[in-house]
């Protein structure tokens, strides 16, 4: 259940008595849960882009360090900007997938809180639909991971050029949540972010579009990220481990990635997932339940019974001999 707190109306992007969509608007949603400071350079480094009919909207996650009123309070302050306050804690999809459905824009892209858009990000983004008018897949830049100075993606890729279903499952640095944009019409017809995953909702979503349309390249760096240190680390560990198969399961049970992905891709894809979630299990301490999966992937042959995985396993009865 969502609550409206503030919906500030933009003056530079104009609505047409609230029932026109500006031809070339676009609509930059920011999900946040208790990052009071670090939205705050979010939402600036979106309101800041030199590009017109542009809207921010911050959907709080119930947060519980006073960001909403804080929100509430840079809503009446901001042109430009919008808020929604969740009343319960739904996760980064639902959040995104909420702000979409009250975006006006024509286009609609994201960016985590913690992080911030670079100069030029939108209107680069924007001119892959405007120079191919008949292009409605994912127009996409870099992003640059913090401590990096420059986008680090697996090739070469020039202004233009489209990134497959394939590209992006041989190597999943082409393409960042922060860096996509994507028409509104469009990512509601792949009906949004899996709102079950609190992980990889974004690889999942990637997936599932590239079955359909491919990513063509803006030419440029569109964001970048900030590191929080063990926080994000430690939280990221613990969802995943939360989450368990369902991630592995949204993507192996999907017809069109059956259809469309080499087996031997999937099958790699599958094995990735099942070493992320060995990984979270191990990290987190619960032994019992990483020996009972790792045999379970290994019999299923999901995973290959590898050294590293041995001395893991073999450490686990150590670390936790009644666990």
């Amino acid at each position: 259940m969502t609550r409206h707190i503030l919906l500030y109306s933009a003056a530079n992007f104009s609505s047409g008595g609230g029932k026109a969509v500006e031809q070339y608007g676009v609509s930059v949603v920011i999900p946040s849960y208790n990052r009071r400071d670090a939205v705050v350079r979010a939402l600036d480094s979106v309101l800041s882009q030199d590009y017109p009919n542009l809207e921010c909207i911050v959907v709080d996650d119930a947060s519980t360090d006073g960001s909403g009123e804080m929100l509430r309070g840079l809503a009446g302050e901001r042109e430009g900007l919008r808020v929604i306050e969740l009343e319960q804690n739904a996760g980064q999809g639902a959040a995104r997938n909420v702000g979409a459905r009250a975006a006006r824009g024509r286009w609609v892209c994201f960016l985590d809180s913690d992080d911030e858009l670079l100069p030029g990000s939108i209107e680069s983004r924007v001119s892959v639909f405007i120079e191919d008018p008949e292009f409605d897949g994912i127009a996409f830049g870099g992003n640059i991971v913090a401590g990096k100075s420059e986008v680090l993606f697996p090739g070469t890729v020039e202004k233009g050029v489209d990134i497959s279903l394939h590209d992006y499952l041989k190597d999943r640095g082409w393409l960042h949540t922060n860096a996509f944009m994507i028409s509104r019409e469009r990512f509601f017809a792949l009906d949004g972010f899996r709102e079950d995953l609190r992980q990889k909702q974004d690889v999942e979503f990637f997936i599932r579009a590239l079955c359909r349309v491919n990513a063509r390249y803006c030419g440029q760096a569109c964001s970048r990220m900030h590191d929080l240190g063990d926080v994000r680390a430690r939280n990221h560990h613990e969802r995943i481990a939360r989450q368990g198969y369902h991630f592995i399961d949204a993507v192996r049970t999907n017809t069109e990635v059956q259809e469309r992905v080499e087996p031997d891709l999937l099958k790699d894809l599958v094995s990735r997932g099942v070493s992320t979630y060995l990984s979270a299990l191990y990290r987190t301490g619960q032994y019992s339940q990483f020996r009972e999966v790792l045999r379970r992937s290994v019999r299923q042959g999901e995973l290959s019974p590898s050294s590293r995985w041995l001395k893991r396993y073999l450490l686990s009865w150590l670390r936790s001999p009644s666990n």
